[in-house]
């Protein structure tokens, strides 16, 4: 290896002694046993602690015109961590290694070490944070409640799903509220930690504060105790139970210290006040004459204009525009990766491709987070976080269309090993972990976001589960109305709390009809659908869909199957207009003719 130290150069730190012209490190005085490989990695690092070294450059020193395989340099930071403690060399994920122990001879060390309690700033720089201030669109109001809340806690969790808006909302809290902490606002990315060991290193790396000892997260605390200061933690997810351990001790030692955290879960740790963080606010209609007005719209301008200066929406462009941000959910960060492909595609292009929106999506910026960067590798990053069983409930989930209740997310899960109780446990934990959103208190109802979906959809495909959960997905919605209606009185319309549950079935009803069609299971299917319709729009559709597809005489012998359970249910009144609909398509039809005098 290529040394540029002084051959006589000796190095100290903690208990330990580096000699570079003998090629020997002391412990305690005595040479440890380290390898030739491991020595220089621990040299090379020595020598360039003032800054990040990246793996390939570590690699290069180490293994001059060799290629080796990335594991080799894993395995003997692994023993140099065994054998100097966890604290000395710190992985940043994506970046590379730095060796943070300060030497005891060094007129400048690599990191600061601690001051006594004083309140004075922990560097000259007072943050970390963006120099620029953090744009927010659509989140004025979110900003202002999580600010509220940290005025009466000490550490608040912003929870929502990934690619909501988390870390920007976050960020801008804490800038805006940097003048009221003498020893400023931090922030410290979890996500590139693989797990929770060098938690407190990567707090000390943020904060310019050495940890000499072998316990790292008392010697931060400690240099922490008298501080007043904010610390963002983002991105907790993955050392959910680290972060609630570590937050909860350093409250309980240093008054002037408040934690903000993001997450896809809560801590559920104490003290811990939440606030969930909802999509970006998009209009109903494509036609709103206020559509850029919504922070999803104007978010989705603002990254086209980035861009394309001259880009400005109007007319059918700009209820493309709407479309496009109501059909990824207001999700900040689908928005963002989709007005990236504008310049390429146009607006018409990207809506037009967004069934395919895991392949289309993928133009991340190049400073973001890998898990940022496609919209497929934000889902793959929660989904990882999953328990298996977690998996397994949430893929079969897709087969809902606008939404579903607990009973029938157990219906139609349950398979295998997983019965209904269990069902219930894992939506719990997927409601908790930002996959699932629960919606209404009394009788709450759940829902996947589109994208959402379209993972856990295709998911289902590699598990080889399409076909089962769509047909138990159509069996369900026709028990649930069979079921429904069989205590009403005969020749009554249905009232209008049963209309109201049909409603709300409408979507997964239609998406019942359209794979039982395409499926050559169209009677099953319309009777179905017949028995359930509160709506003459459910049965026309139904009838509609045959007669395209050139069923009219399947859609004639359903239909006058059906007219003995429609008028047993009471709903005959409400599918009236359906039958008219279809006698008109064959008026001299002599199965319409039947279907007349039977009705």
């Amino acid at each position: 290896m290529t040394s540029r130290s002084d051959p006589e150069s000796v190095f100290r730190f903690g208990r330990c002694e580096l000699r570079a012209a003998e090629r020997v490190l002391l412990v305690d005085g005595a040479p440890a046993k380290l390898g030739a490989r491991a020595f220089d990695i621990l040299l090379a690092l020595v020598e360039r602690r003032e800054r990040v070294v990246p793996r390939p450059e570590l690699m290069q020193l180490v293994w001059p015109r060799v290629i080796v395989e990335d594991n080799n340099l894993q395995v003997h930071m692994v023993a140099l961590r065994k054998l100097l403690g966890p604290t000395t060399i710190a992985t940043l994920p994506g970046r590379g290694y730095r060796f943070t122990a300060p030497l005891l001879d060094d007129a400048a060390p690599a990191l600061a070490a601690p001051r006594p309690a004083e309140h004075s700033p922990l560097a000259v720089a007072t943050t970390n944070l963006p120099a620029d201030p953090v744009a927010l669109f659509g989140r004025a109001g979110d900003a202002q409640a999580v600010v509220a809340l940290l005025d009466g806690a000490r550490l608040v969790t912003l929870v929502g799903p990934g690619g909501v808006g988390k870390t920007r909302l976050a960020q801008a809290v804490a800038q805006q509220l940097a003048p009221r902490f003498a020893d400023g606002v931090w922030q410290v990315d979890l996500a590139p930690l693989a797990e929770p060991g060098p938690l407190p290193a990567a707090v000390a790396l943020a904060l310019g504060i050495a940890l000499p000892g072998v316990d790292p997260r008392a010697e931060l605390v400690a240099a922490l105790r008298a501080r007043q200061l904010l610390l963002l933690l983002d991105n907790c997810e993955h050392l959910i139970e680290a972060v609630g351990s570590f937050a909860q001790a350093l409250l309980a030692a240093a008054a002037g210290v408040r934690v903000l955290t993001t997450s896809q879960e809560m801590l559920k740790t104490g003290g811990e006040q939440v606030y969930r963080l909802a999509s970006l606010a998009v209009p109903a209609r494509d036609d709103d004459a206020e559509a850029l007005g919504y922070g999803a719209v104007r978010l989705f301008v603002e990254r086209v204009r980035a861009l394309d200066p001259s880009f400005a929406p109007a007319g059918p462009a700009l209820a493309g525009v709407v479309d496009i941000c109501r059909r990824l959910d207001g999700m900040a960060l689908a928005i963002e990766l989709a007005a990236a492909r504008v310049p390429l595609l146009g607006v018409d292009g990207v809506r037009e491709r967004l069934g395919e929106r895991l392949r289309v999506l993928t133009n991340g910026s190049r400073s973001a987070l890998p898990k940022h960067q496609t919209l497929r590798a934000a889902f793959d990053w929660s989904w990882g976080l999953l328990a298996p069983l977690d998996q397994v409930v949430f893929r079969r989930l897709g087969v809902f269309t606008g939404g579903f209740t607990m009973e029938l997310a157990q219906t139609v899960v349950a398979a295998d090993t997983l019965d209904a109780w269990a069902v219930l446990d894992h939506l719990g934990a997927l409601v908790d972990k930002s996959l699932v959103v629960a919606e209404g208190a009394a009788r709450p109802r759940y829902r996947l976001l589109e994208t959402a979906r379209a993972y856990a959809l295709e998911q289902l495909g590699q598990a080889q589960e399409t076909a089962t959960f769509l047909r138990a997905h159509a069996r369900a919605m026709r028990d649930l109305f069979e079921r429904a209606l069989a205590p009403a009185d005969a020749g009554a319309p249905p009232d209008a709390a049963l209309a109201d549950r049909w409603a709300a079935e409408r979507d997964n009803l239609r998406a019942a009809m359209e794979w039982a069609v395409a499926e050559g299971d169209a009677s099953s299917t319309v009777m179905a659908l017949s028995t359930a319709s509160a709506s003459s729009s459910f049965m026309a559709g139904l009838m509609r869909a045959l007669v395209t597809r050139g069923n009219l005489d399947e859609a004639l012998r359903a239909a006058r199957e059906a007219l003995p359970r429609l008028r047993r249910a009471g709903a005959f009144f409400a599918c009236a207009p359906a039958f008219a609909w279809l006698l008109a398509c064959r008026r001299q039809d002599a199965a319409a003719a039947q279907l007349l005098g039977a009705a």
